[in-house]
């Protein structure tokens, strides 16, 4: 008797077990897409593709630290690196007073030594003036669909003298970009319909803050419309130190849509709601971060510890911060 009803009590378990097997939520396990640290191995080609206004630099070379090789393979990429974009006419020997980019050794997040990529513009007009930009930068066709889901994560360190450069004095001379996509395909051009940036503002009393944004700034023949804003003014902008970015995203036109973004572990912007444009073009363009401002030059972007996954490595929602 009392082994039929241990029999009973486990057959009952197992029953519970199964149903609540059935009821739990489904959870994605991330799969990692890239991962670069610019060791060993990574190199920065010579500009080339010149036009009136610019060039394009590739990253190459197997990252012996990563294991992972550029030019990114994932996402269908068809170029991973860095476009160079000028104010001023250029030519192959005169591109380098502009903008130079190279991978160096320093003192990492933790103290030790480690490899960055280091992105330099010099020059770019004057205050309030956005002539120049070095935006390292994953692009892919148009024709292969979208990114509906992706997380990326690098470490980040802006220039003690940063918010120097930036001021309120002058007309749109307070801001600098730190990343954006974009789409394109618009009448099978690379012209799109829809944008997410994250931009670095200065307030009138010096202080430095965040703003997401999603717009129609994509290249687009059509009038500006900004859809949605989101300013944080409660996480500091790190000044002079290694900082942990992180953005996901999940694309979609109804109430399902998301864009999400810390630093130091710390949200910046959680916005849920449509992020597609009025002719739902696929994301062609995402510029990883971007030496661009329209401040003070030097513009500098130091970067190191790259990582490229299809969804929350750590956890839904959960920051990598500490991981």
């Amino acid at each position: 008797m009392a082994n039929q009803k241990r029999k009973r009590g486990g057959a009952k378990i197992l029953i519970l077990l199964i149903f609540l097997g059935l009821i739990a939520p489904t959870t994605h396990a991330a799969t990692l897409l890239f991962k670069s640290n610019f060791g060993p191995g990574v190199s920065l080609g010579a500009p080339y593709k010149f036009s009136t206004h610019g060039a394009w630099q590739d990253i190459s070379g197997a990252d012996e630290e990563t294991e992972y090789t550029w030019p990114v393979a994932a996402l269908g990429s068809d170029f991973s690196g860095i476009q160079l974009i000028t104010i001023d006419s250029i030519t192959p020997a005169t591109i380098g007073n502009y903008i130079t980019n190279e991978i160096k050794q320093v003192t990492g997040p933790d103290g030790k030594l480690i490899y960055e990529l280091f992105q330099n513009v010099k020059i770019k007009g004057d205050l309030g003036q956005a002539g120049s930009q070095a935006p390292l930068m994953i692009k892919r066709p148009w024709t292969i669909g979208d990114v509906k889901d992706l997380y990326i994560t690098y470490w980040f360190k802006y220039p003690e003298d940063f918010s120097s450069k930036l001021t309120r004095a002058v007309p749109g001379s307070g801001w600098r970009t730190q990343f954006q996509f974009k789409t394109g395909g618009y009448l099978n051009t690379g012209n799109g319909d829809y944008r997410i940036s994250i931009t670095i503002l200065k307030e009138l009393d010096g202080q430095l803050y965040w703003q997401t944004k999603g717009d129609n700034v994509a290249n687009g023949p059509w009038p500006r419309i900004d859809y949605w804003t989101v300013d944080n003014h409660s996480v500091a902008v790190p000044v002079g130190k290694w900082f942990k970015f992180e953005v996901y995203w999940h694309r979609s036109s109804g109430s399902d849509g998301r864009f999400w973004s810390a630093v130091d572990g710390q949200v910046i912007c959680d916005y849920y709601g449509p992020n597609m444009g009025d002719y739902k073009l696929p994301i062609t363009r995402i510029m990883i971060n971007n030496a661009y401002s329209g401040g003070a030059a030097t513009v500098e972007s130091h970067s190191t510890g790259l990582e490229i996954w299809d969804h929350f490595p750590c956890g839904k929602d959960v920051s990598c911060y500490k991981k």
